[in-house]
Order: C-alpha cells, then structure tokens, then sequence
C-alpha cells in the first residue's frame, strides 16, 4: 500500500509510515528488539523478535499471534516465499523451516554462530549472511548448503539480488578502523 515498515530496539516496535507521511505504531512486541521484518499475505507482516526471540504473525488490521516460538535468543532475519517462512537465528546459526504457524523445523545448521541475513535468487535458492565468518551460504530445495562467499571480516549484514542476478553482500568487521579490505566481485551463473 506504499507504507514503509521500520522495527526498532529497546521498544521493540513496528512502526510504520503510511504513503501520507504519517507516522504510528503498527506493533508492540513484549521483547526489547524487532531484527527481522517480512511481508505477510494479505498485506500483513512476520515480526522477528530479540532476545528470547519470537516470530508474529500481524494482520494489516494490527492484530496479532504468536506464529513461531524456537528455543533461540535471537531472530535477526526474515524471508517468505511461496507460503513457507525462513527464520534465520543466533546463537546457534540455524535456519528454521516454517511453513505454517507453530510448525517451524531447524533446516539448515549453518556451522555459524548467527545468520543475519536472508533473501531469495530469482530462481528461488535461499542465500544466508553469516557472523562471525561473513559468509554468504546458497541453499538449495534439498536444504545443502553452498559457501558462495567467504571473506575476512565478521558479518555479512545484508544481500541484495539485482535485477541482472548479481548478488550484493554487505558485510563488515568487527573494528572497521583496524581492518581494510579490497572490493570485488562474485558471479553467479543461474
């Protein structure tokens, strides 16, 4: 509807910003943080939680539901595609597999502490930033893991897919006033 979402710490709000330039509180969460957002059907939104992390299903009208509750501390990354949710988590570094509320599954053990970023190819492989080896995973259906990017620094923040198929990885370290690094890079053939 051309709203802008925005989760935020130490409240753990979702607050949104209507096409109007209005400003309000579209969700409270009982927990301190909102990491992770992801649209929802109808117009909706998934809310990932810190600490103690949960995951809520808000309707566009506000309401609310617990839609998964892991053992994990924290949810630092949300994606949805085709019905099934993707939660990626810290402090254990897996990736559930949600494809209907309370139904959620450990998939992927990334072999990492957090994984903090998500997002989807075109042609539907899921891709996963990781901390602290700032790694950029390809997961296929089959749930296999492919390390597409291994670099020196601590986290890959953020991912990006082009419209060309070129994937962007944000990544950082852990005192980026002692540390450089080169840019370049990676081509992925689909």
């Amino acid at each position: 509807d051309g709203s802008l979402w925005a989760g935020t710490g130490n409240e753990g709000k979702v607050l949104k910003v209507g096409k109007d330039g209005k400003l309000s509180t579209f969700f409270d969460a009982s927990e301190l943080e909102v990491h992770a957002l992801a649209a929802a059907p109808n117009g909706g939104l998934y809310v990932g939680t810190s600490p103690d992390g949960k995951i809520y299903q808000v309707a566009a009208d506000g309401t609310s539901k617990t839609f998964f509750d892991p053992e994990d501390k924290y949810i630092w990354s949300l994606a949805f595609r085709n019905g099934v949710l993707y939660a990626g988590t810290g402090e254990k570094g897996i990736i559930y597999r949600i494809p209907e509320a309370g139904k959620g599954e450990p998939w992927v053990d990334t072999d990492e502490v957090h994984v903090v970023s998500l997002t989807f190819t075109p042609s539907g492989d899921l891709l996963a930033g990781t901390d602290p080896g700032a790694l950029v995973l390809r997961i296929g259906a089959d749930g296999k893991p492919f390390t597409l990017l291994d670099t020196p620094l601590q986290e890959t923040h953020a991912i990006r897919v082009g419209p060309d198929g070129a994937i962007y990885a944000l990544t950082i370290a852990s005192s980026a006033a002692t540390t450089s690094s080169e840019g370049g890079s990676v081509s992925v053939e689909e």
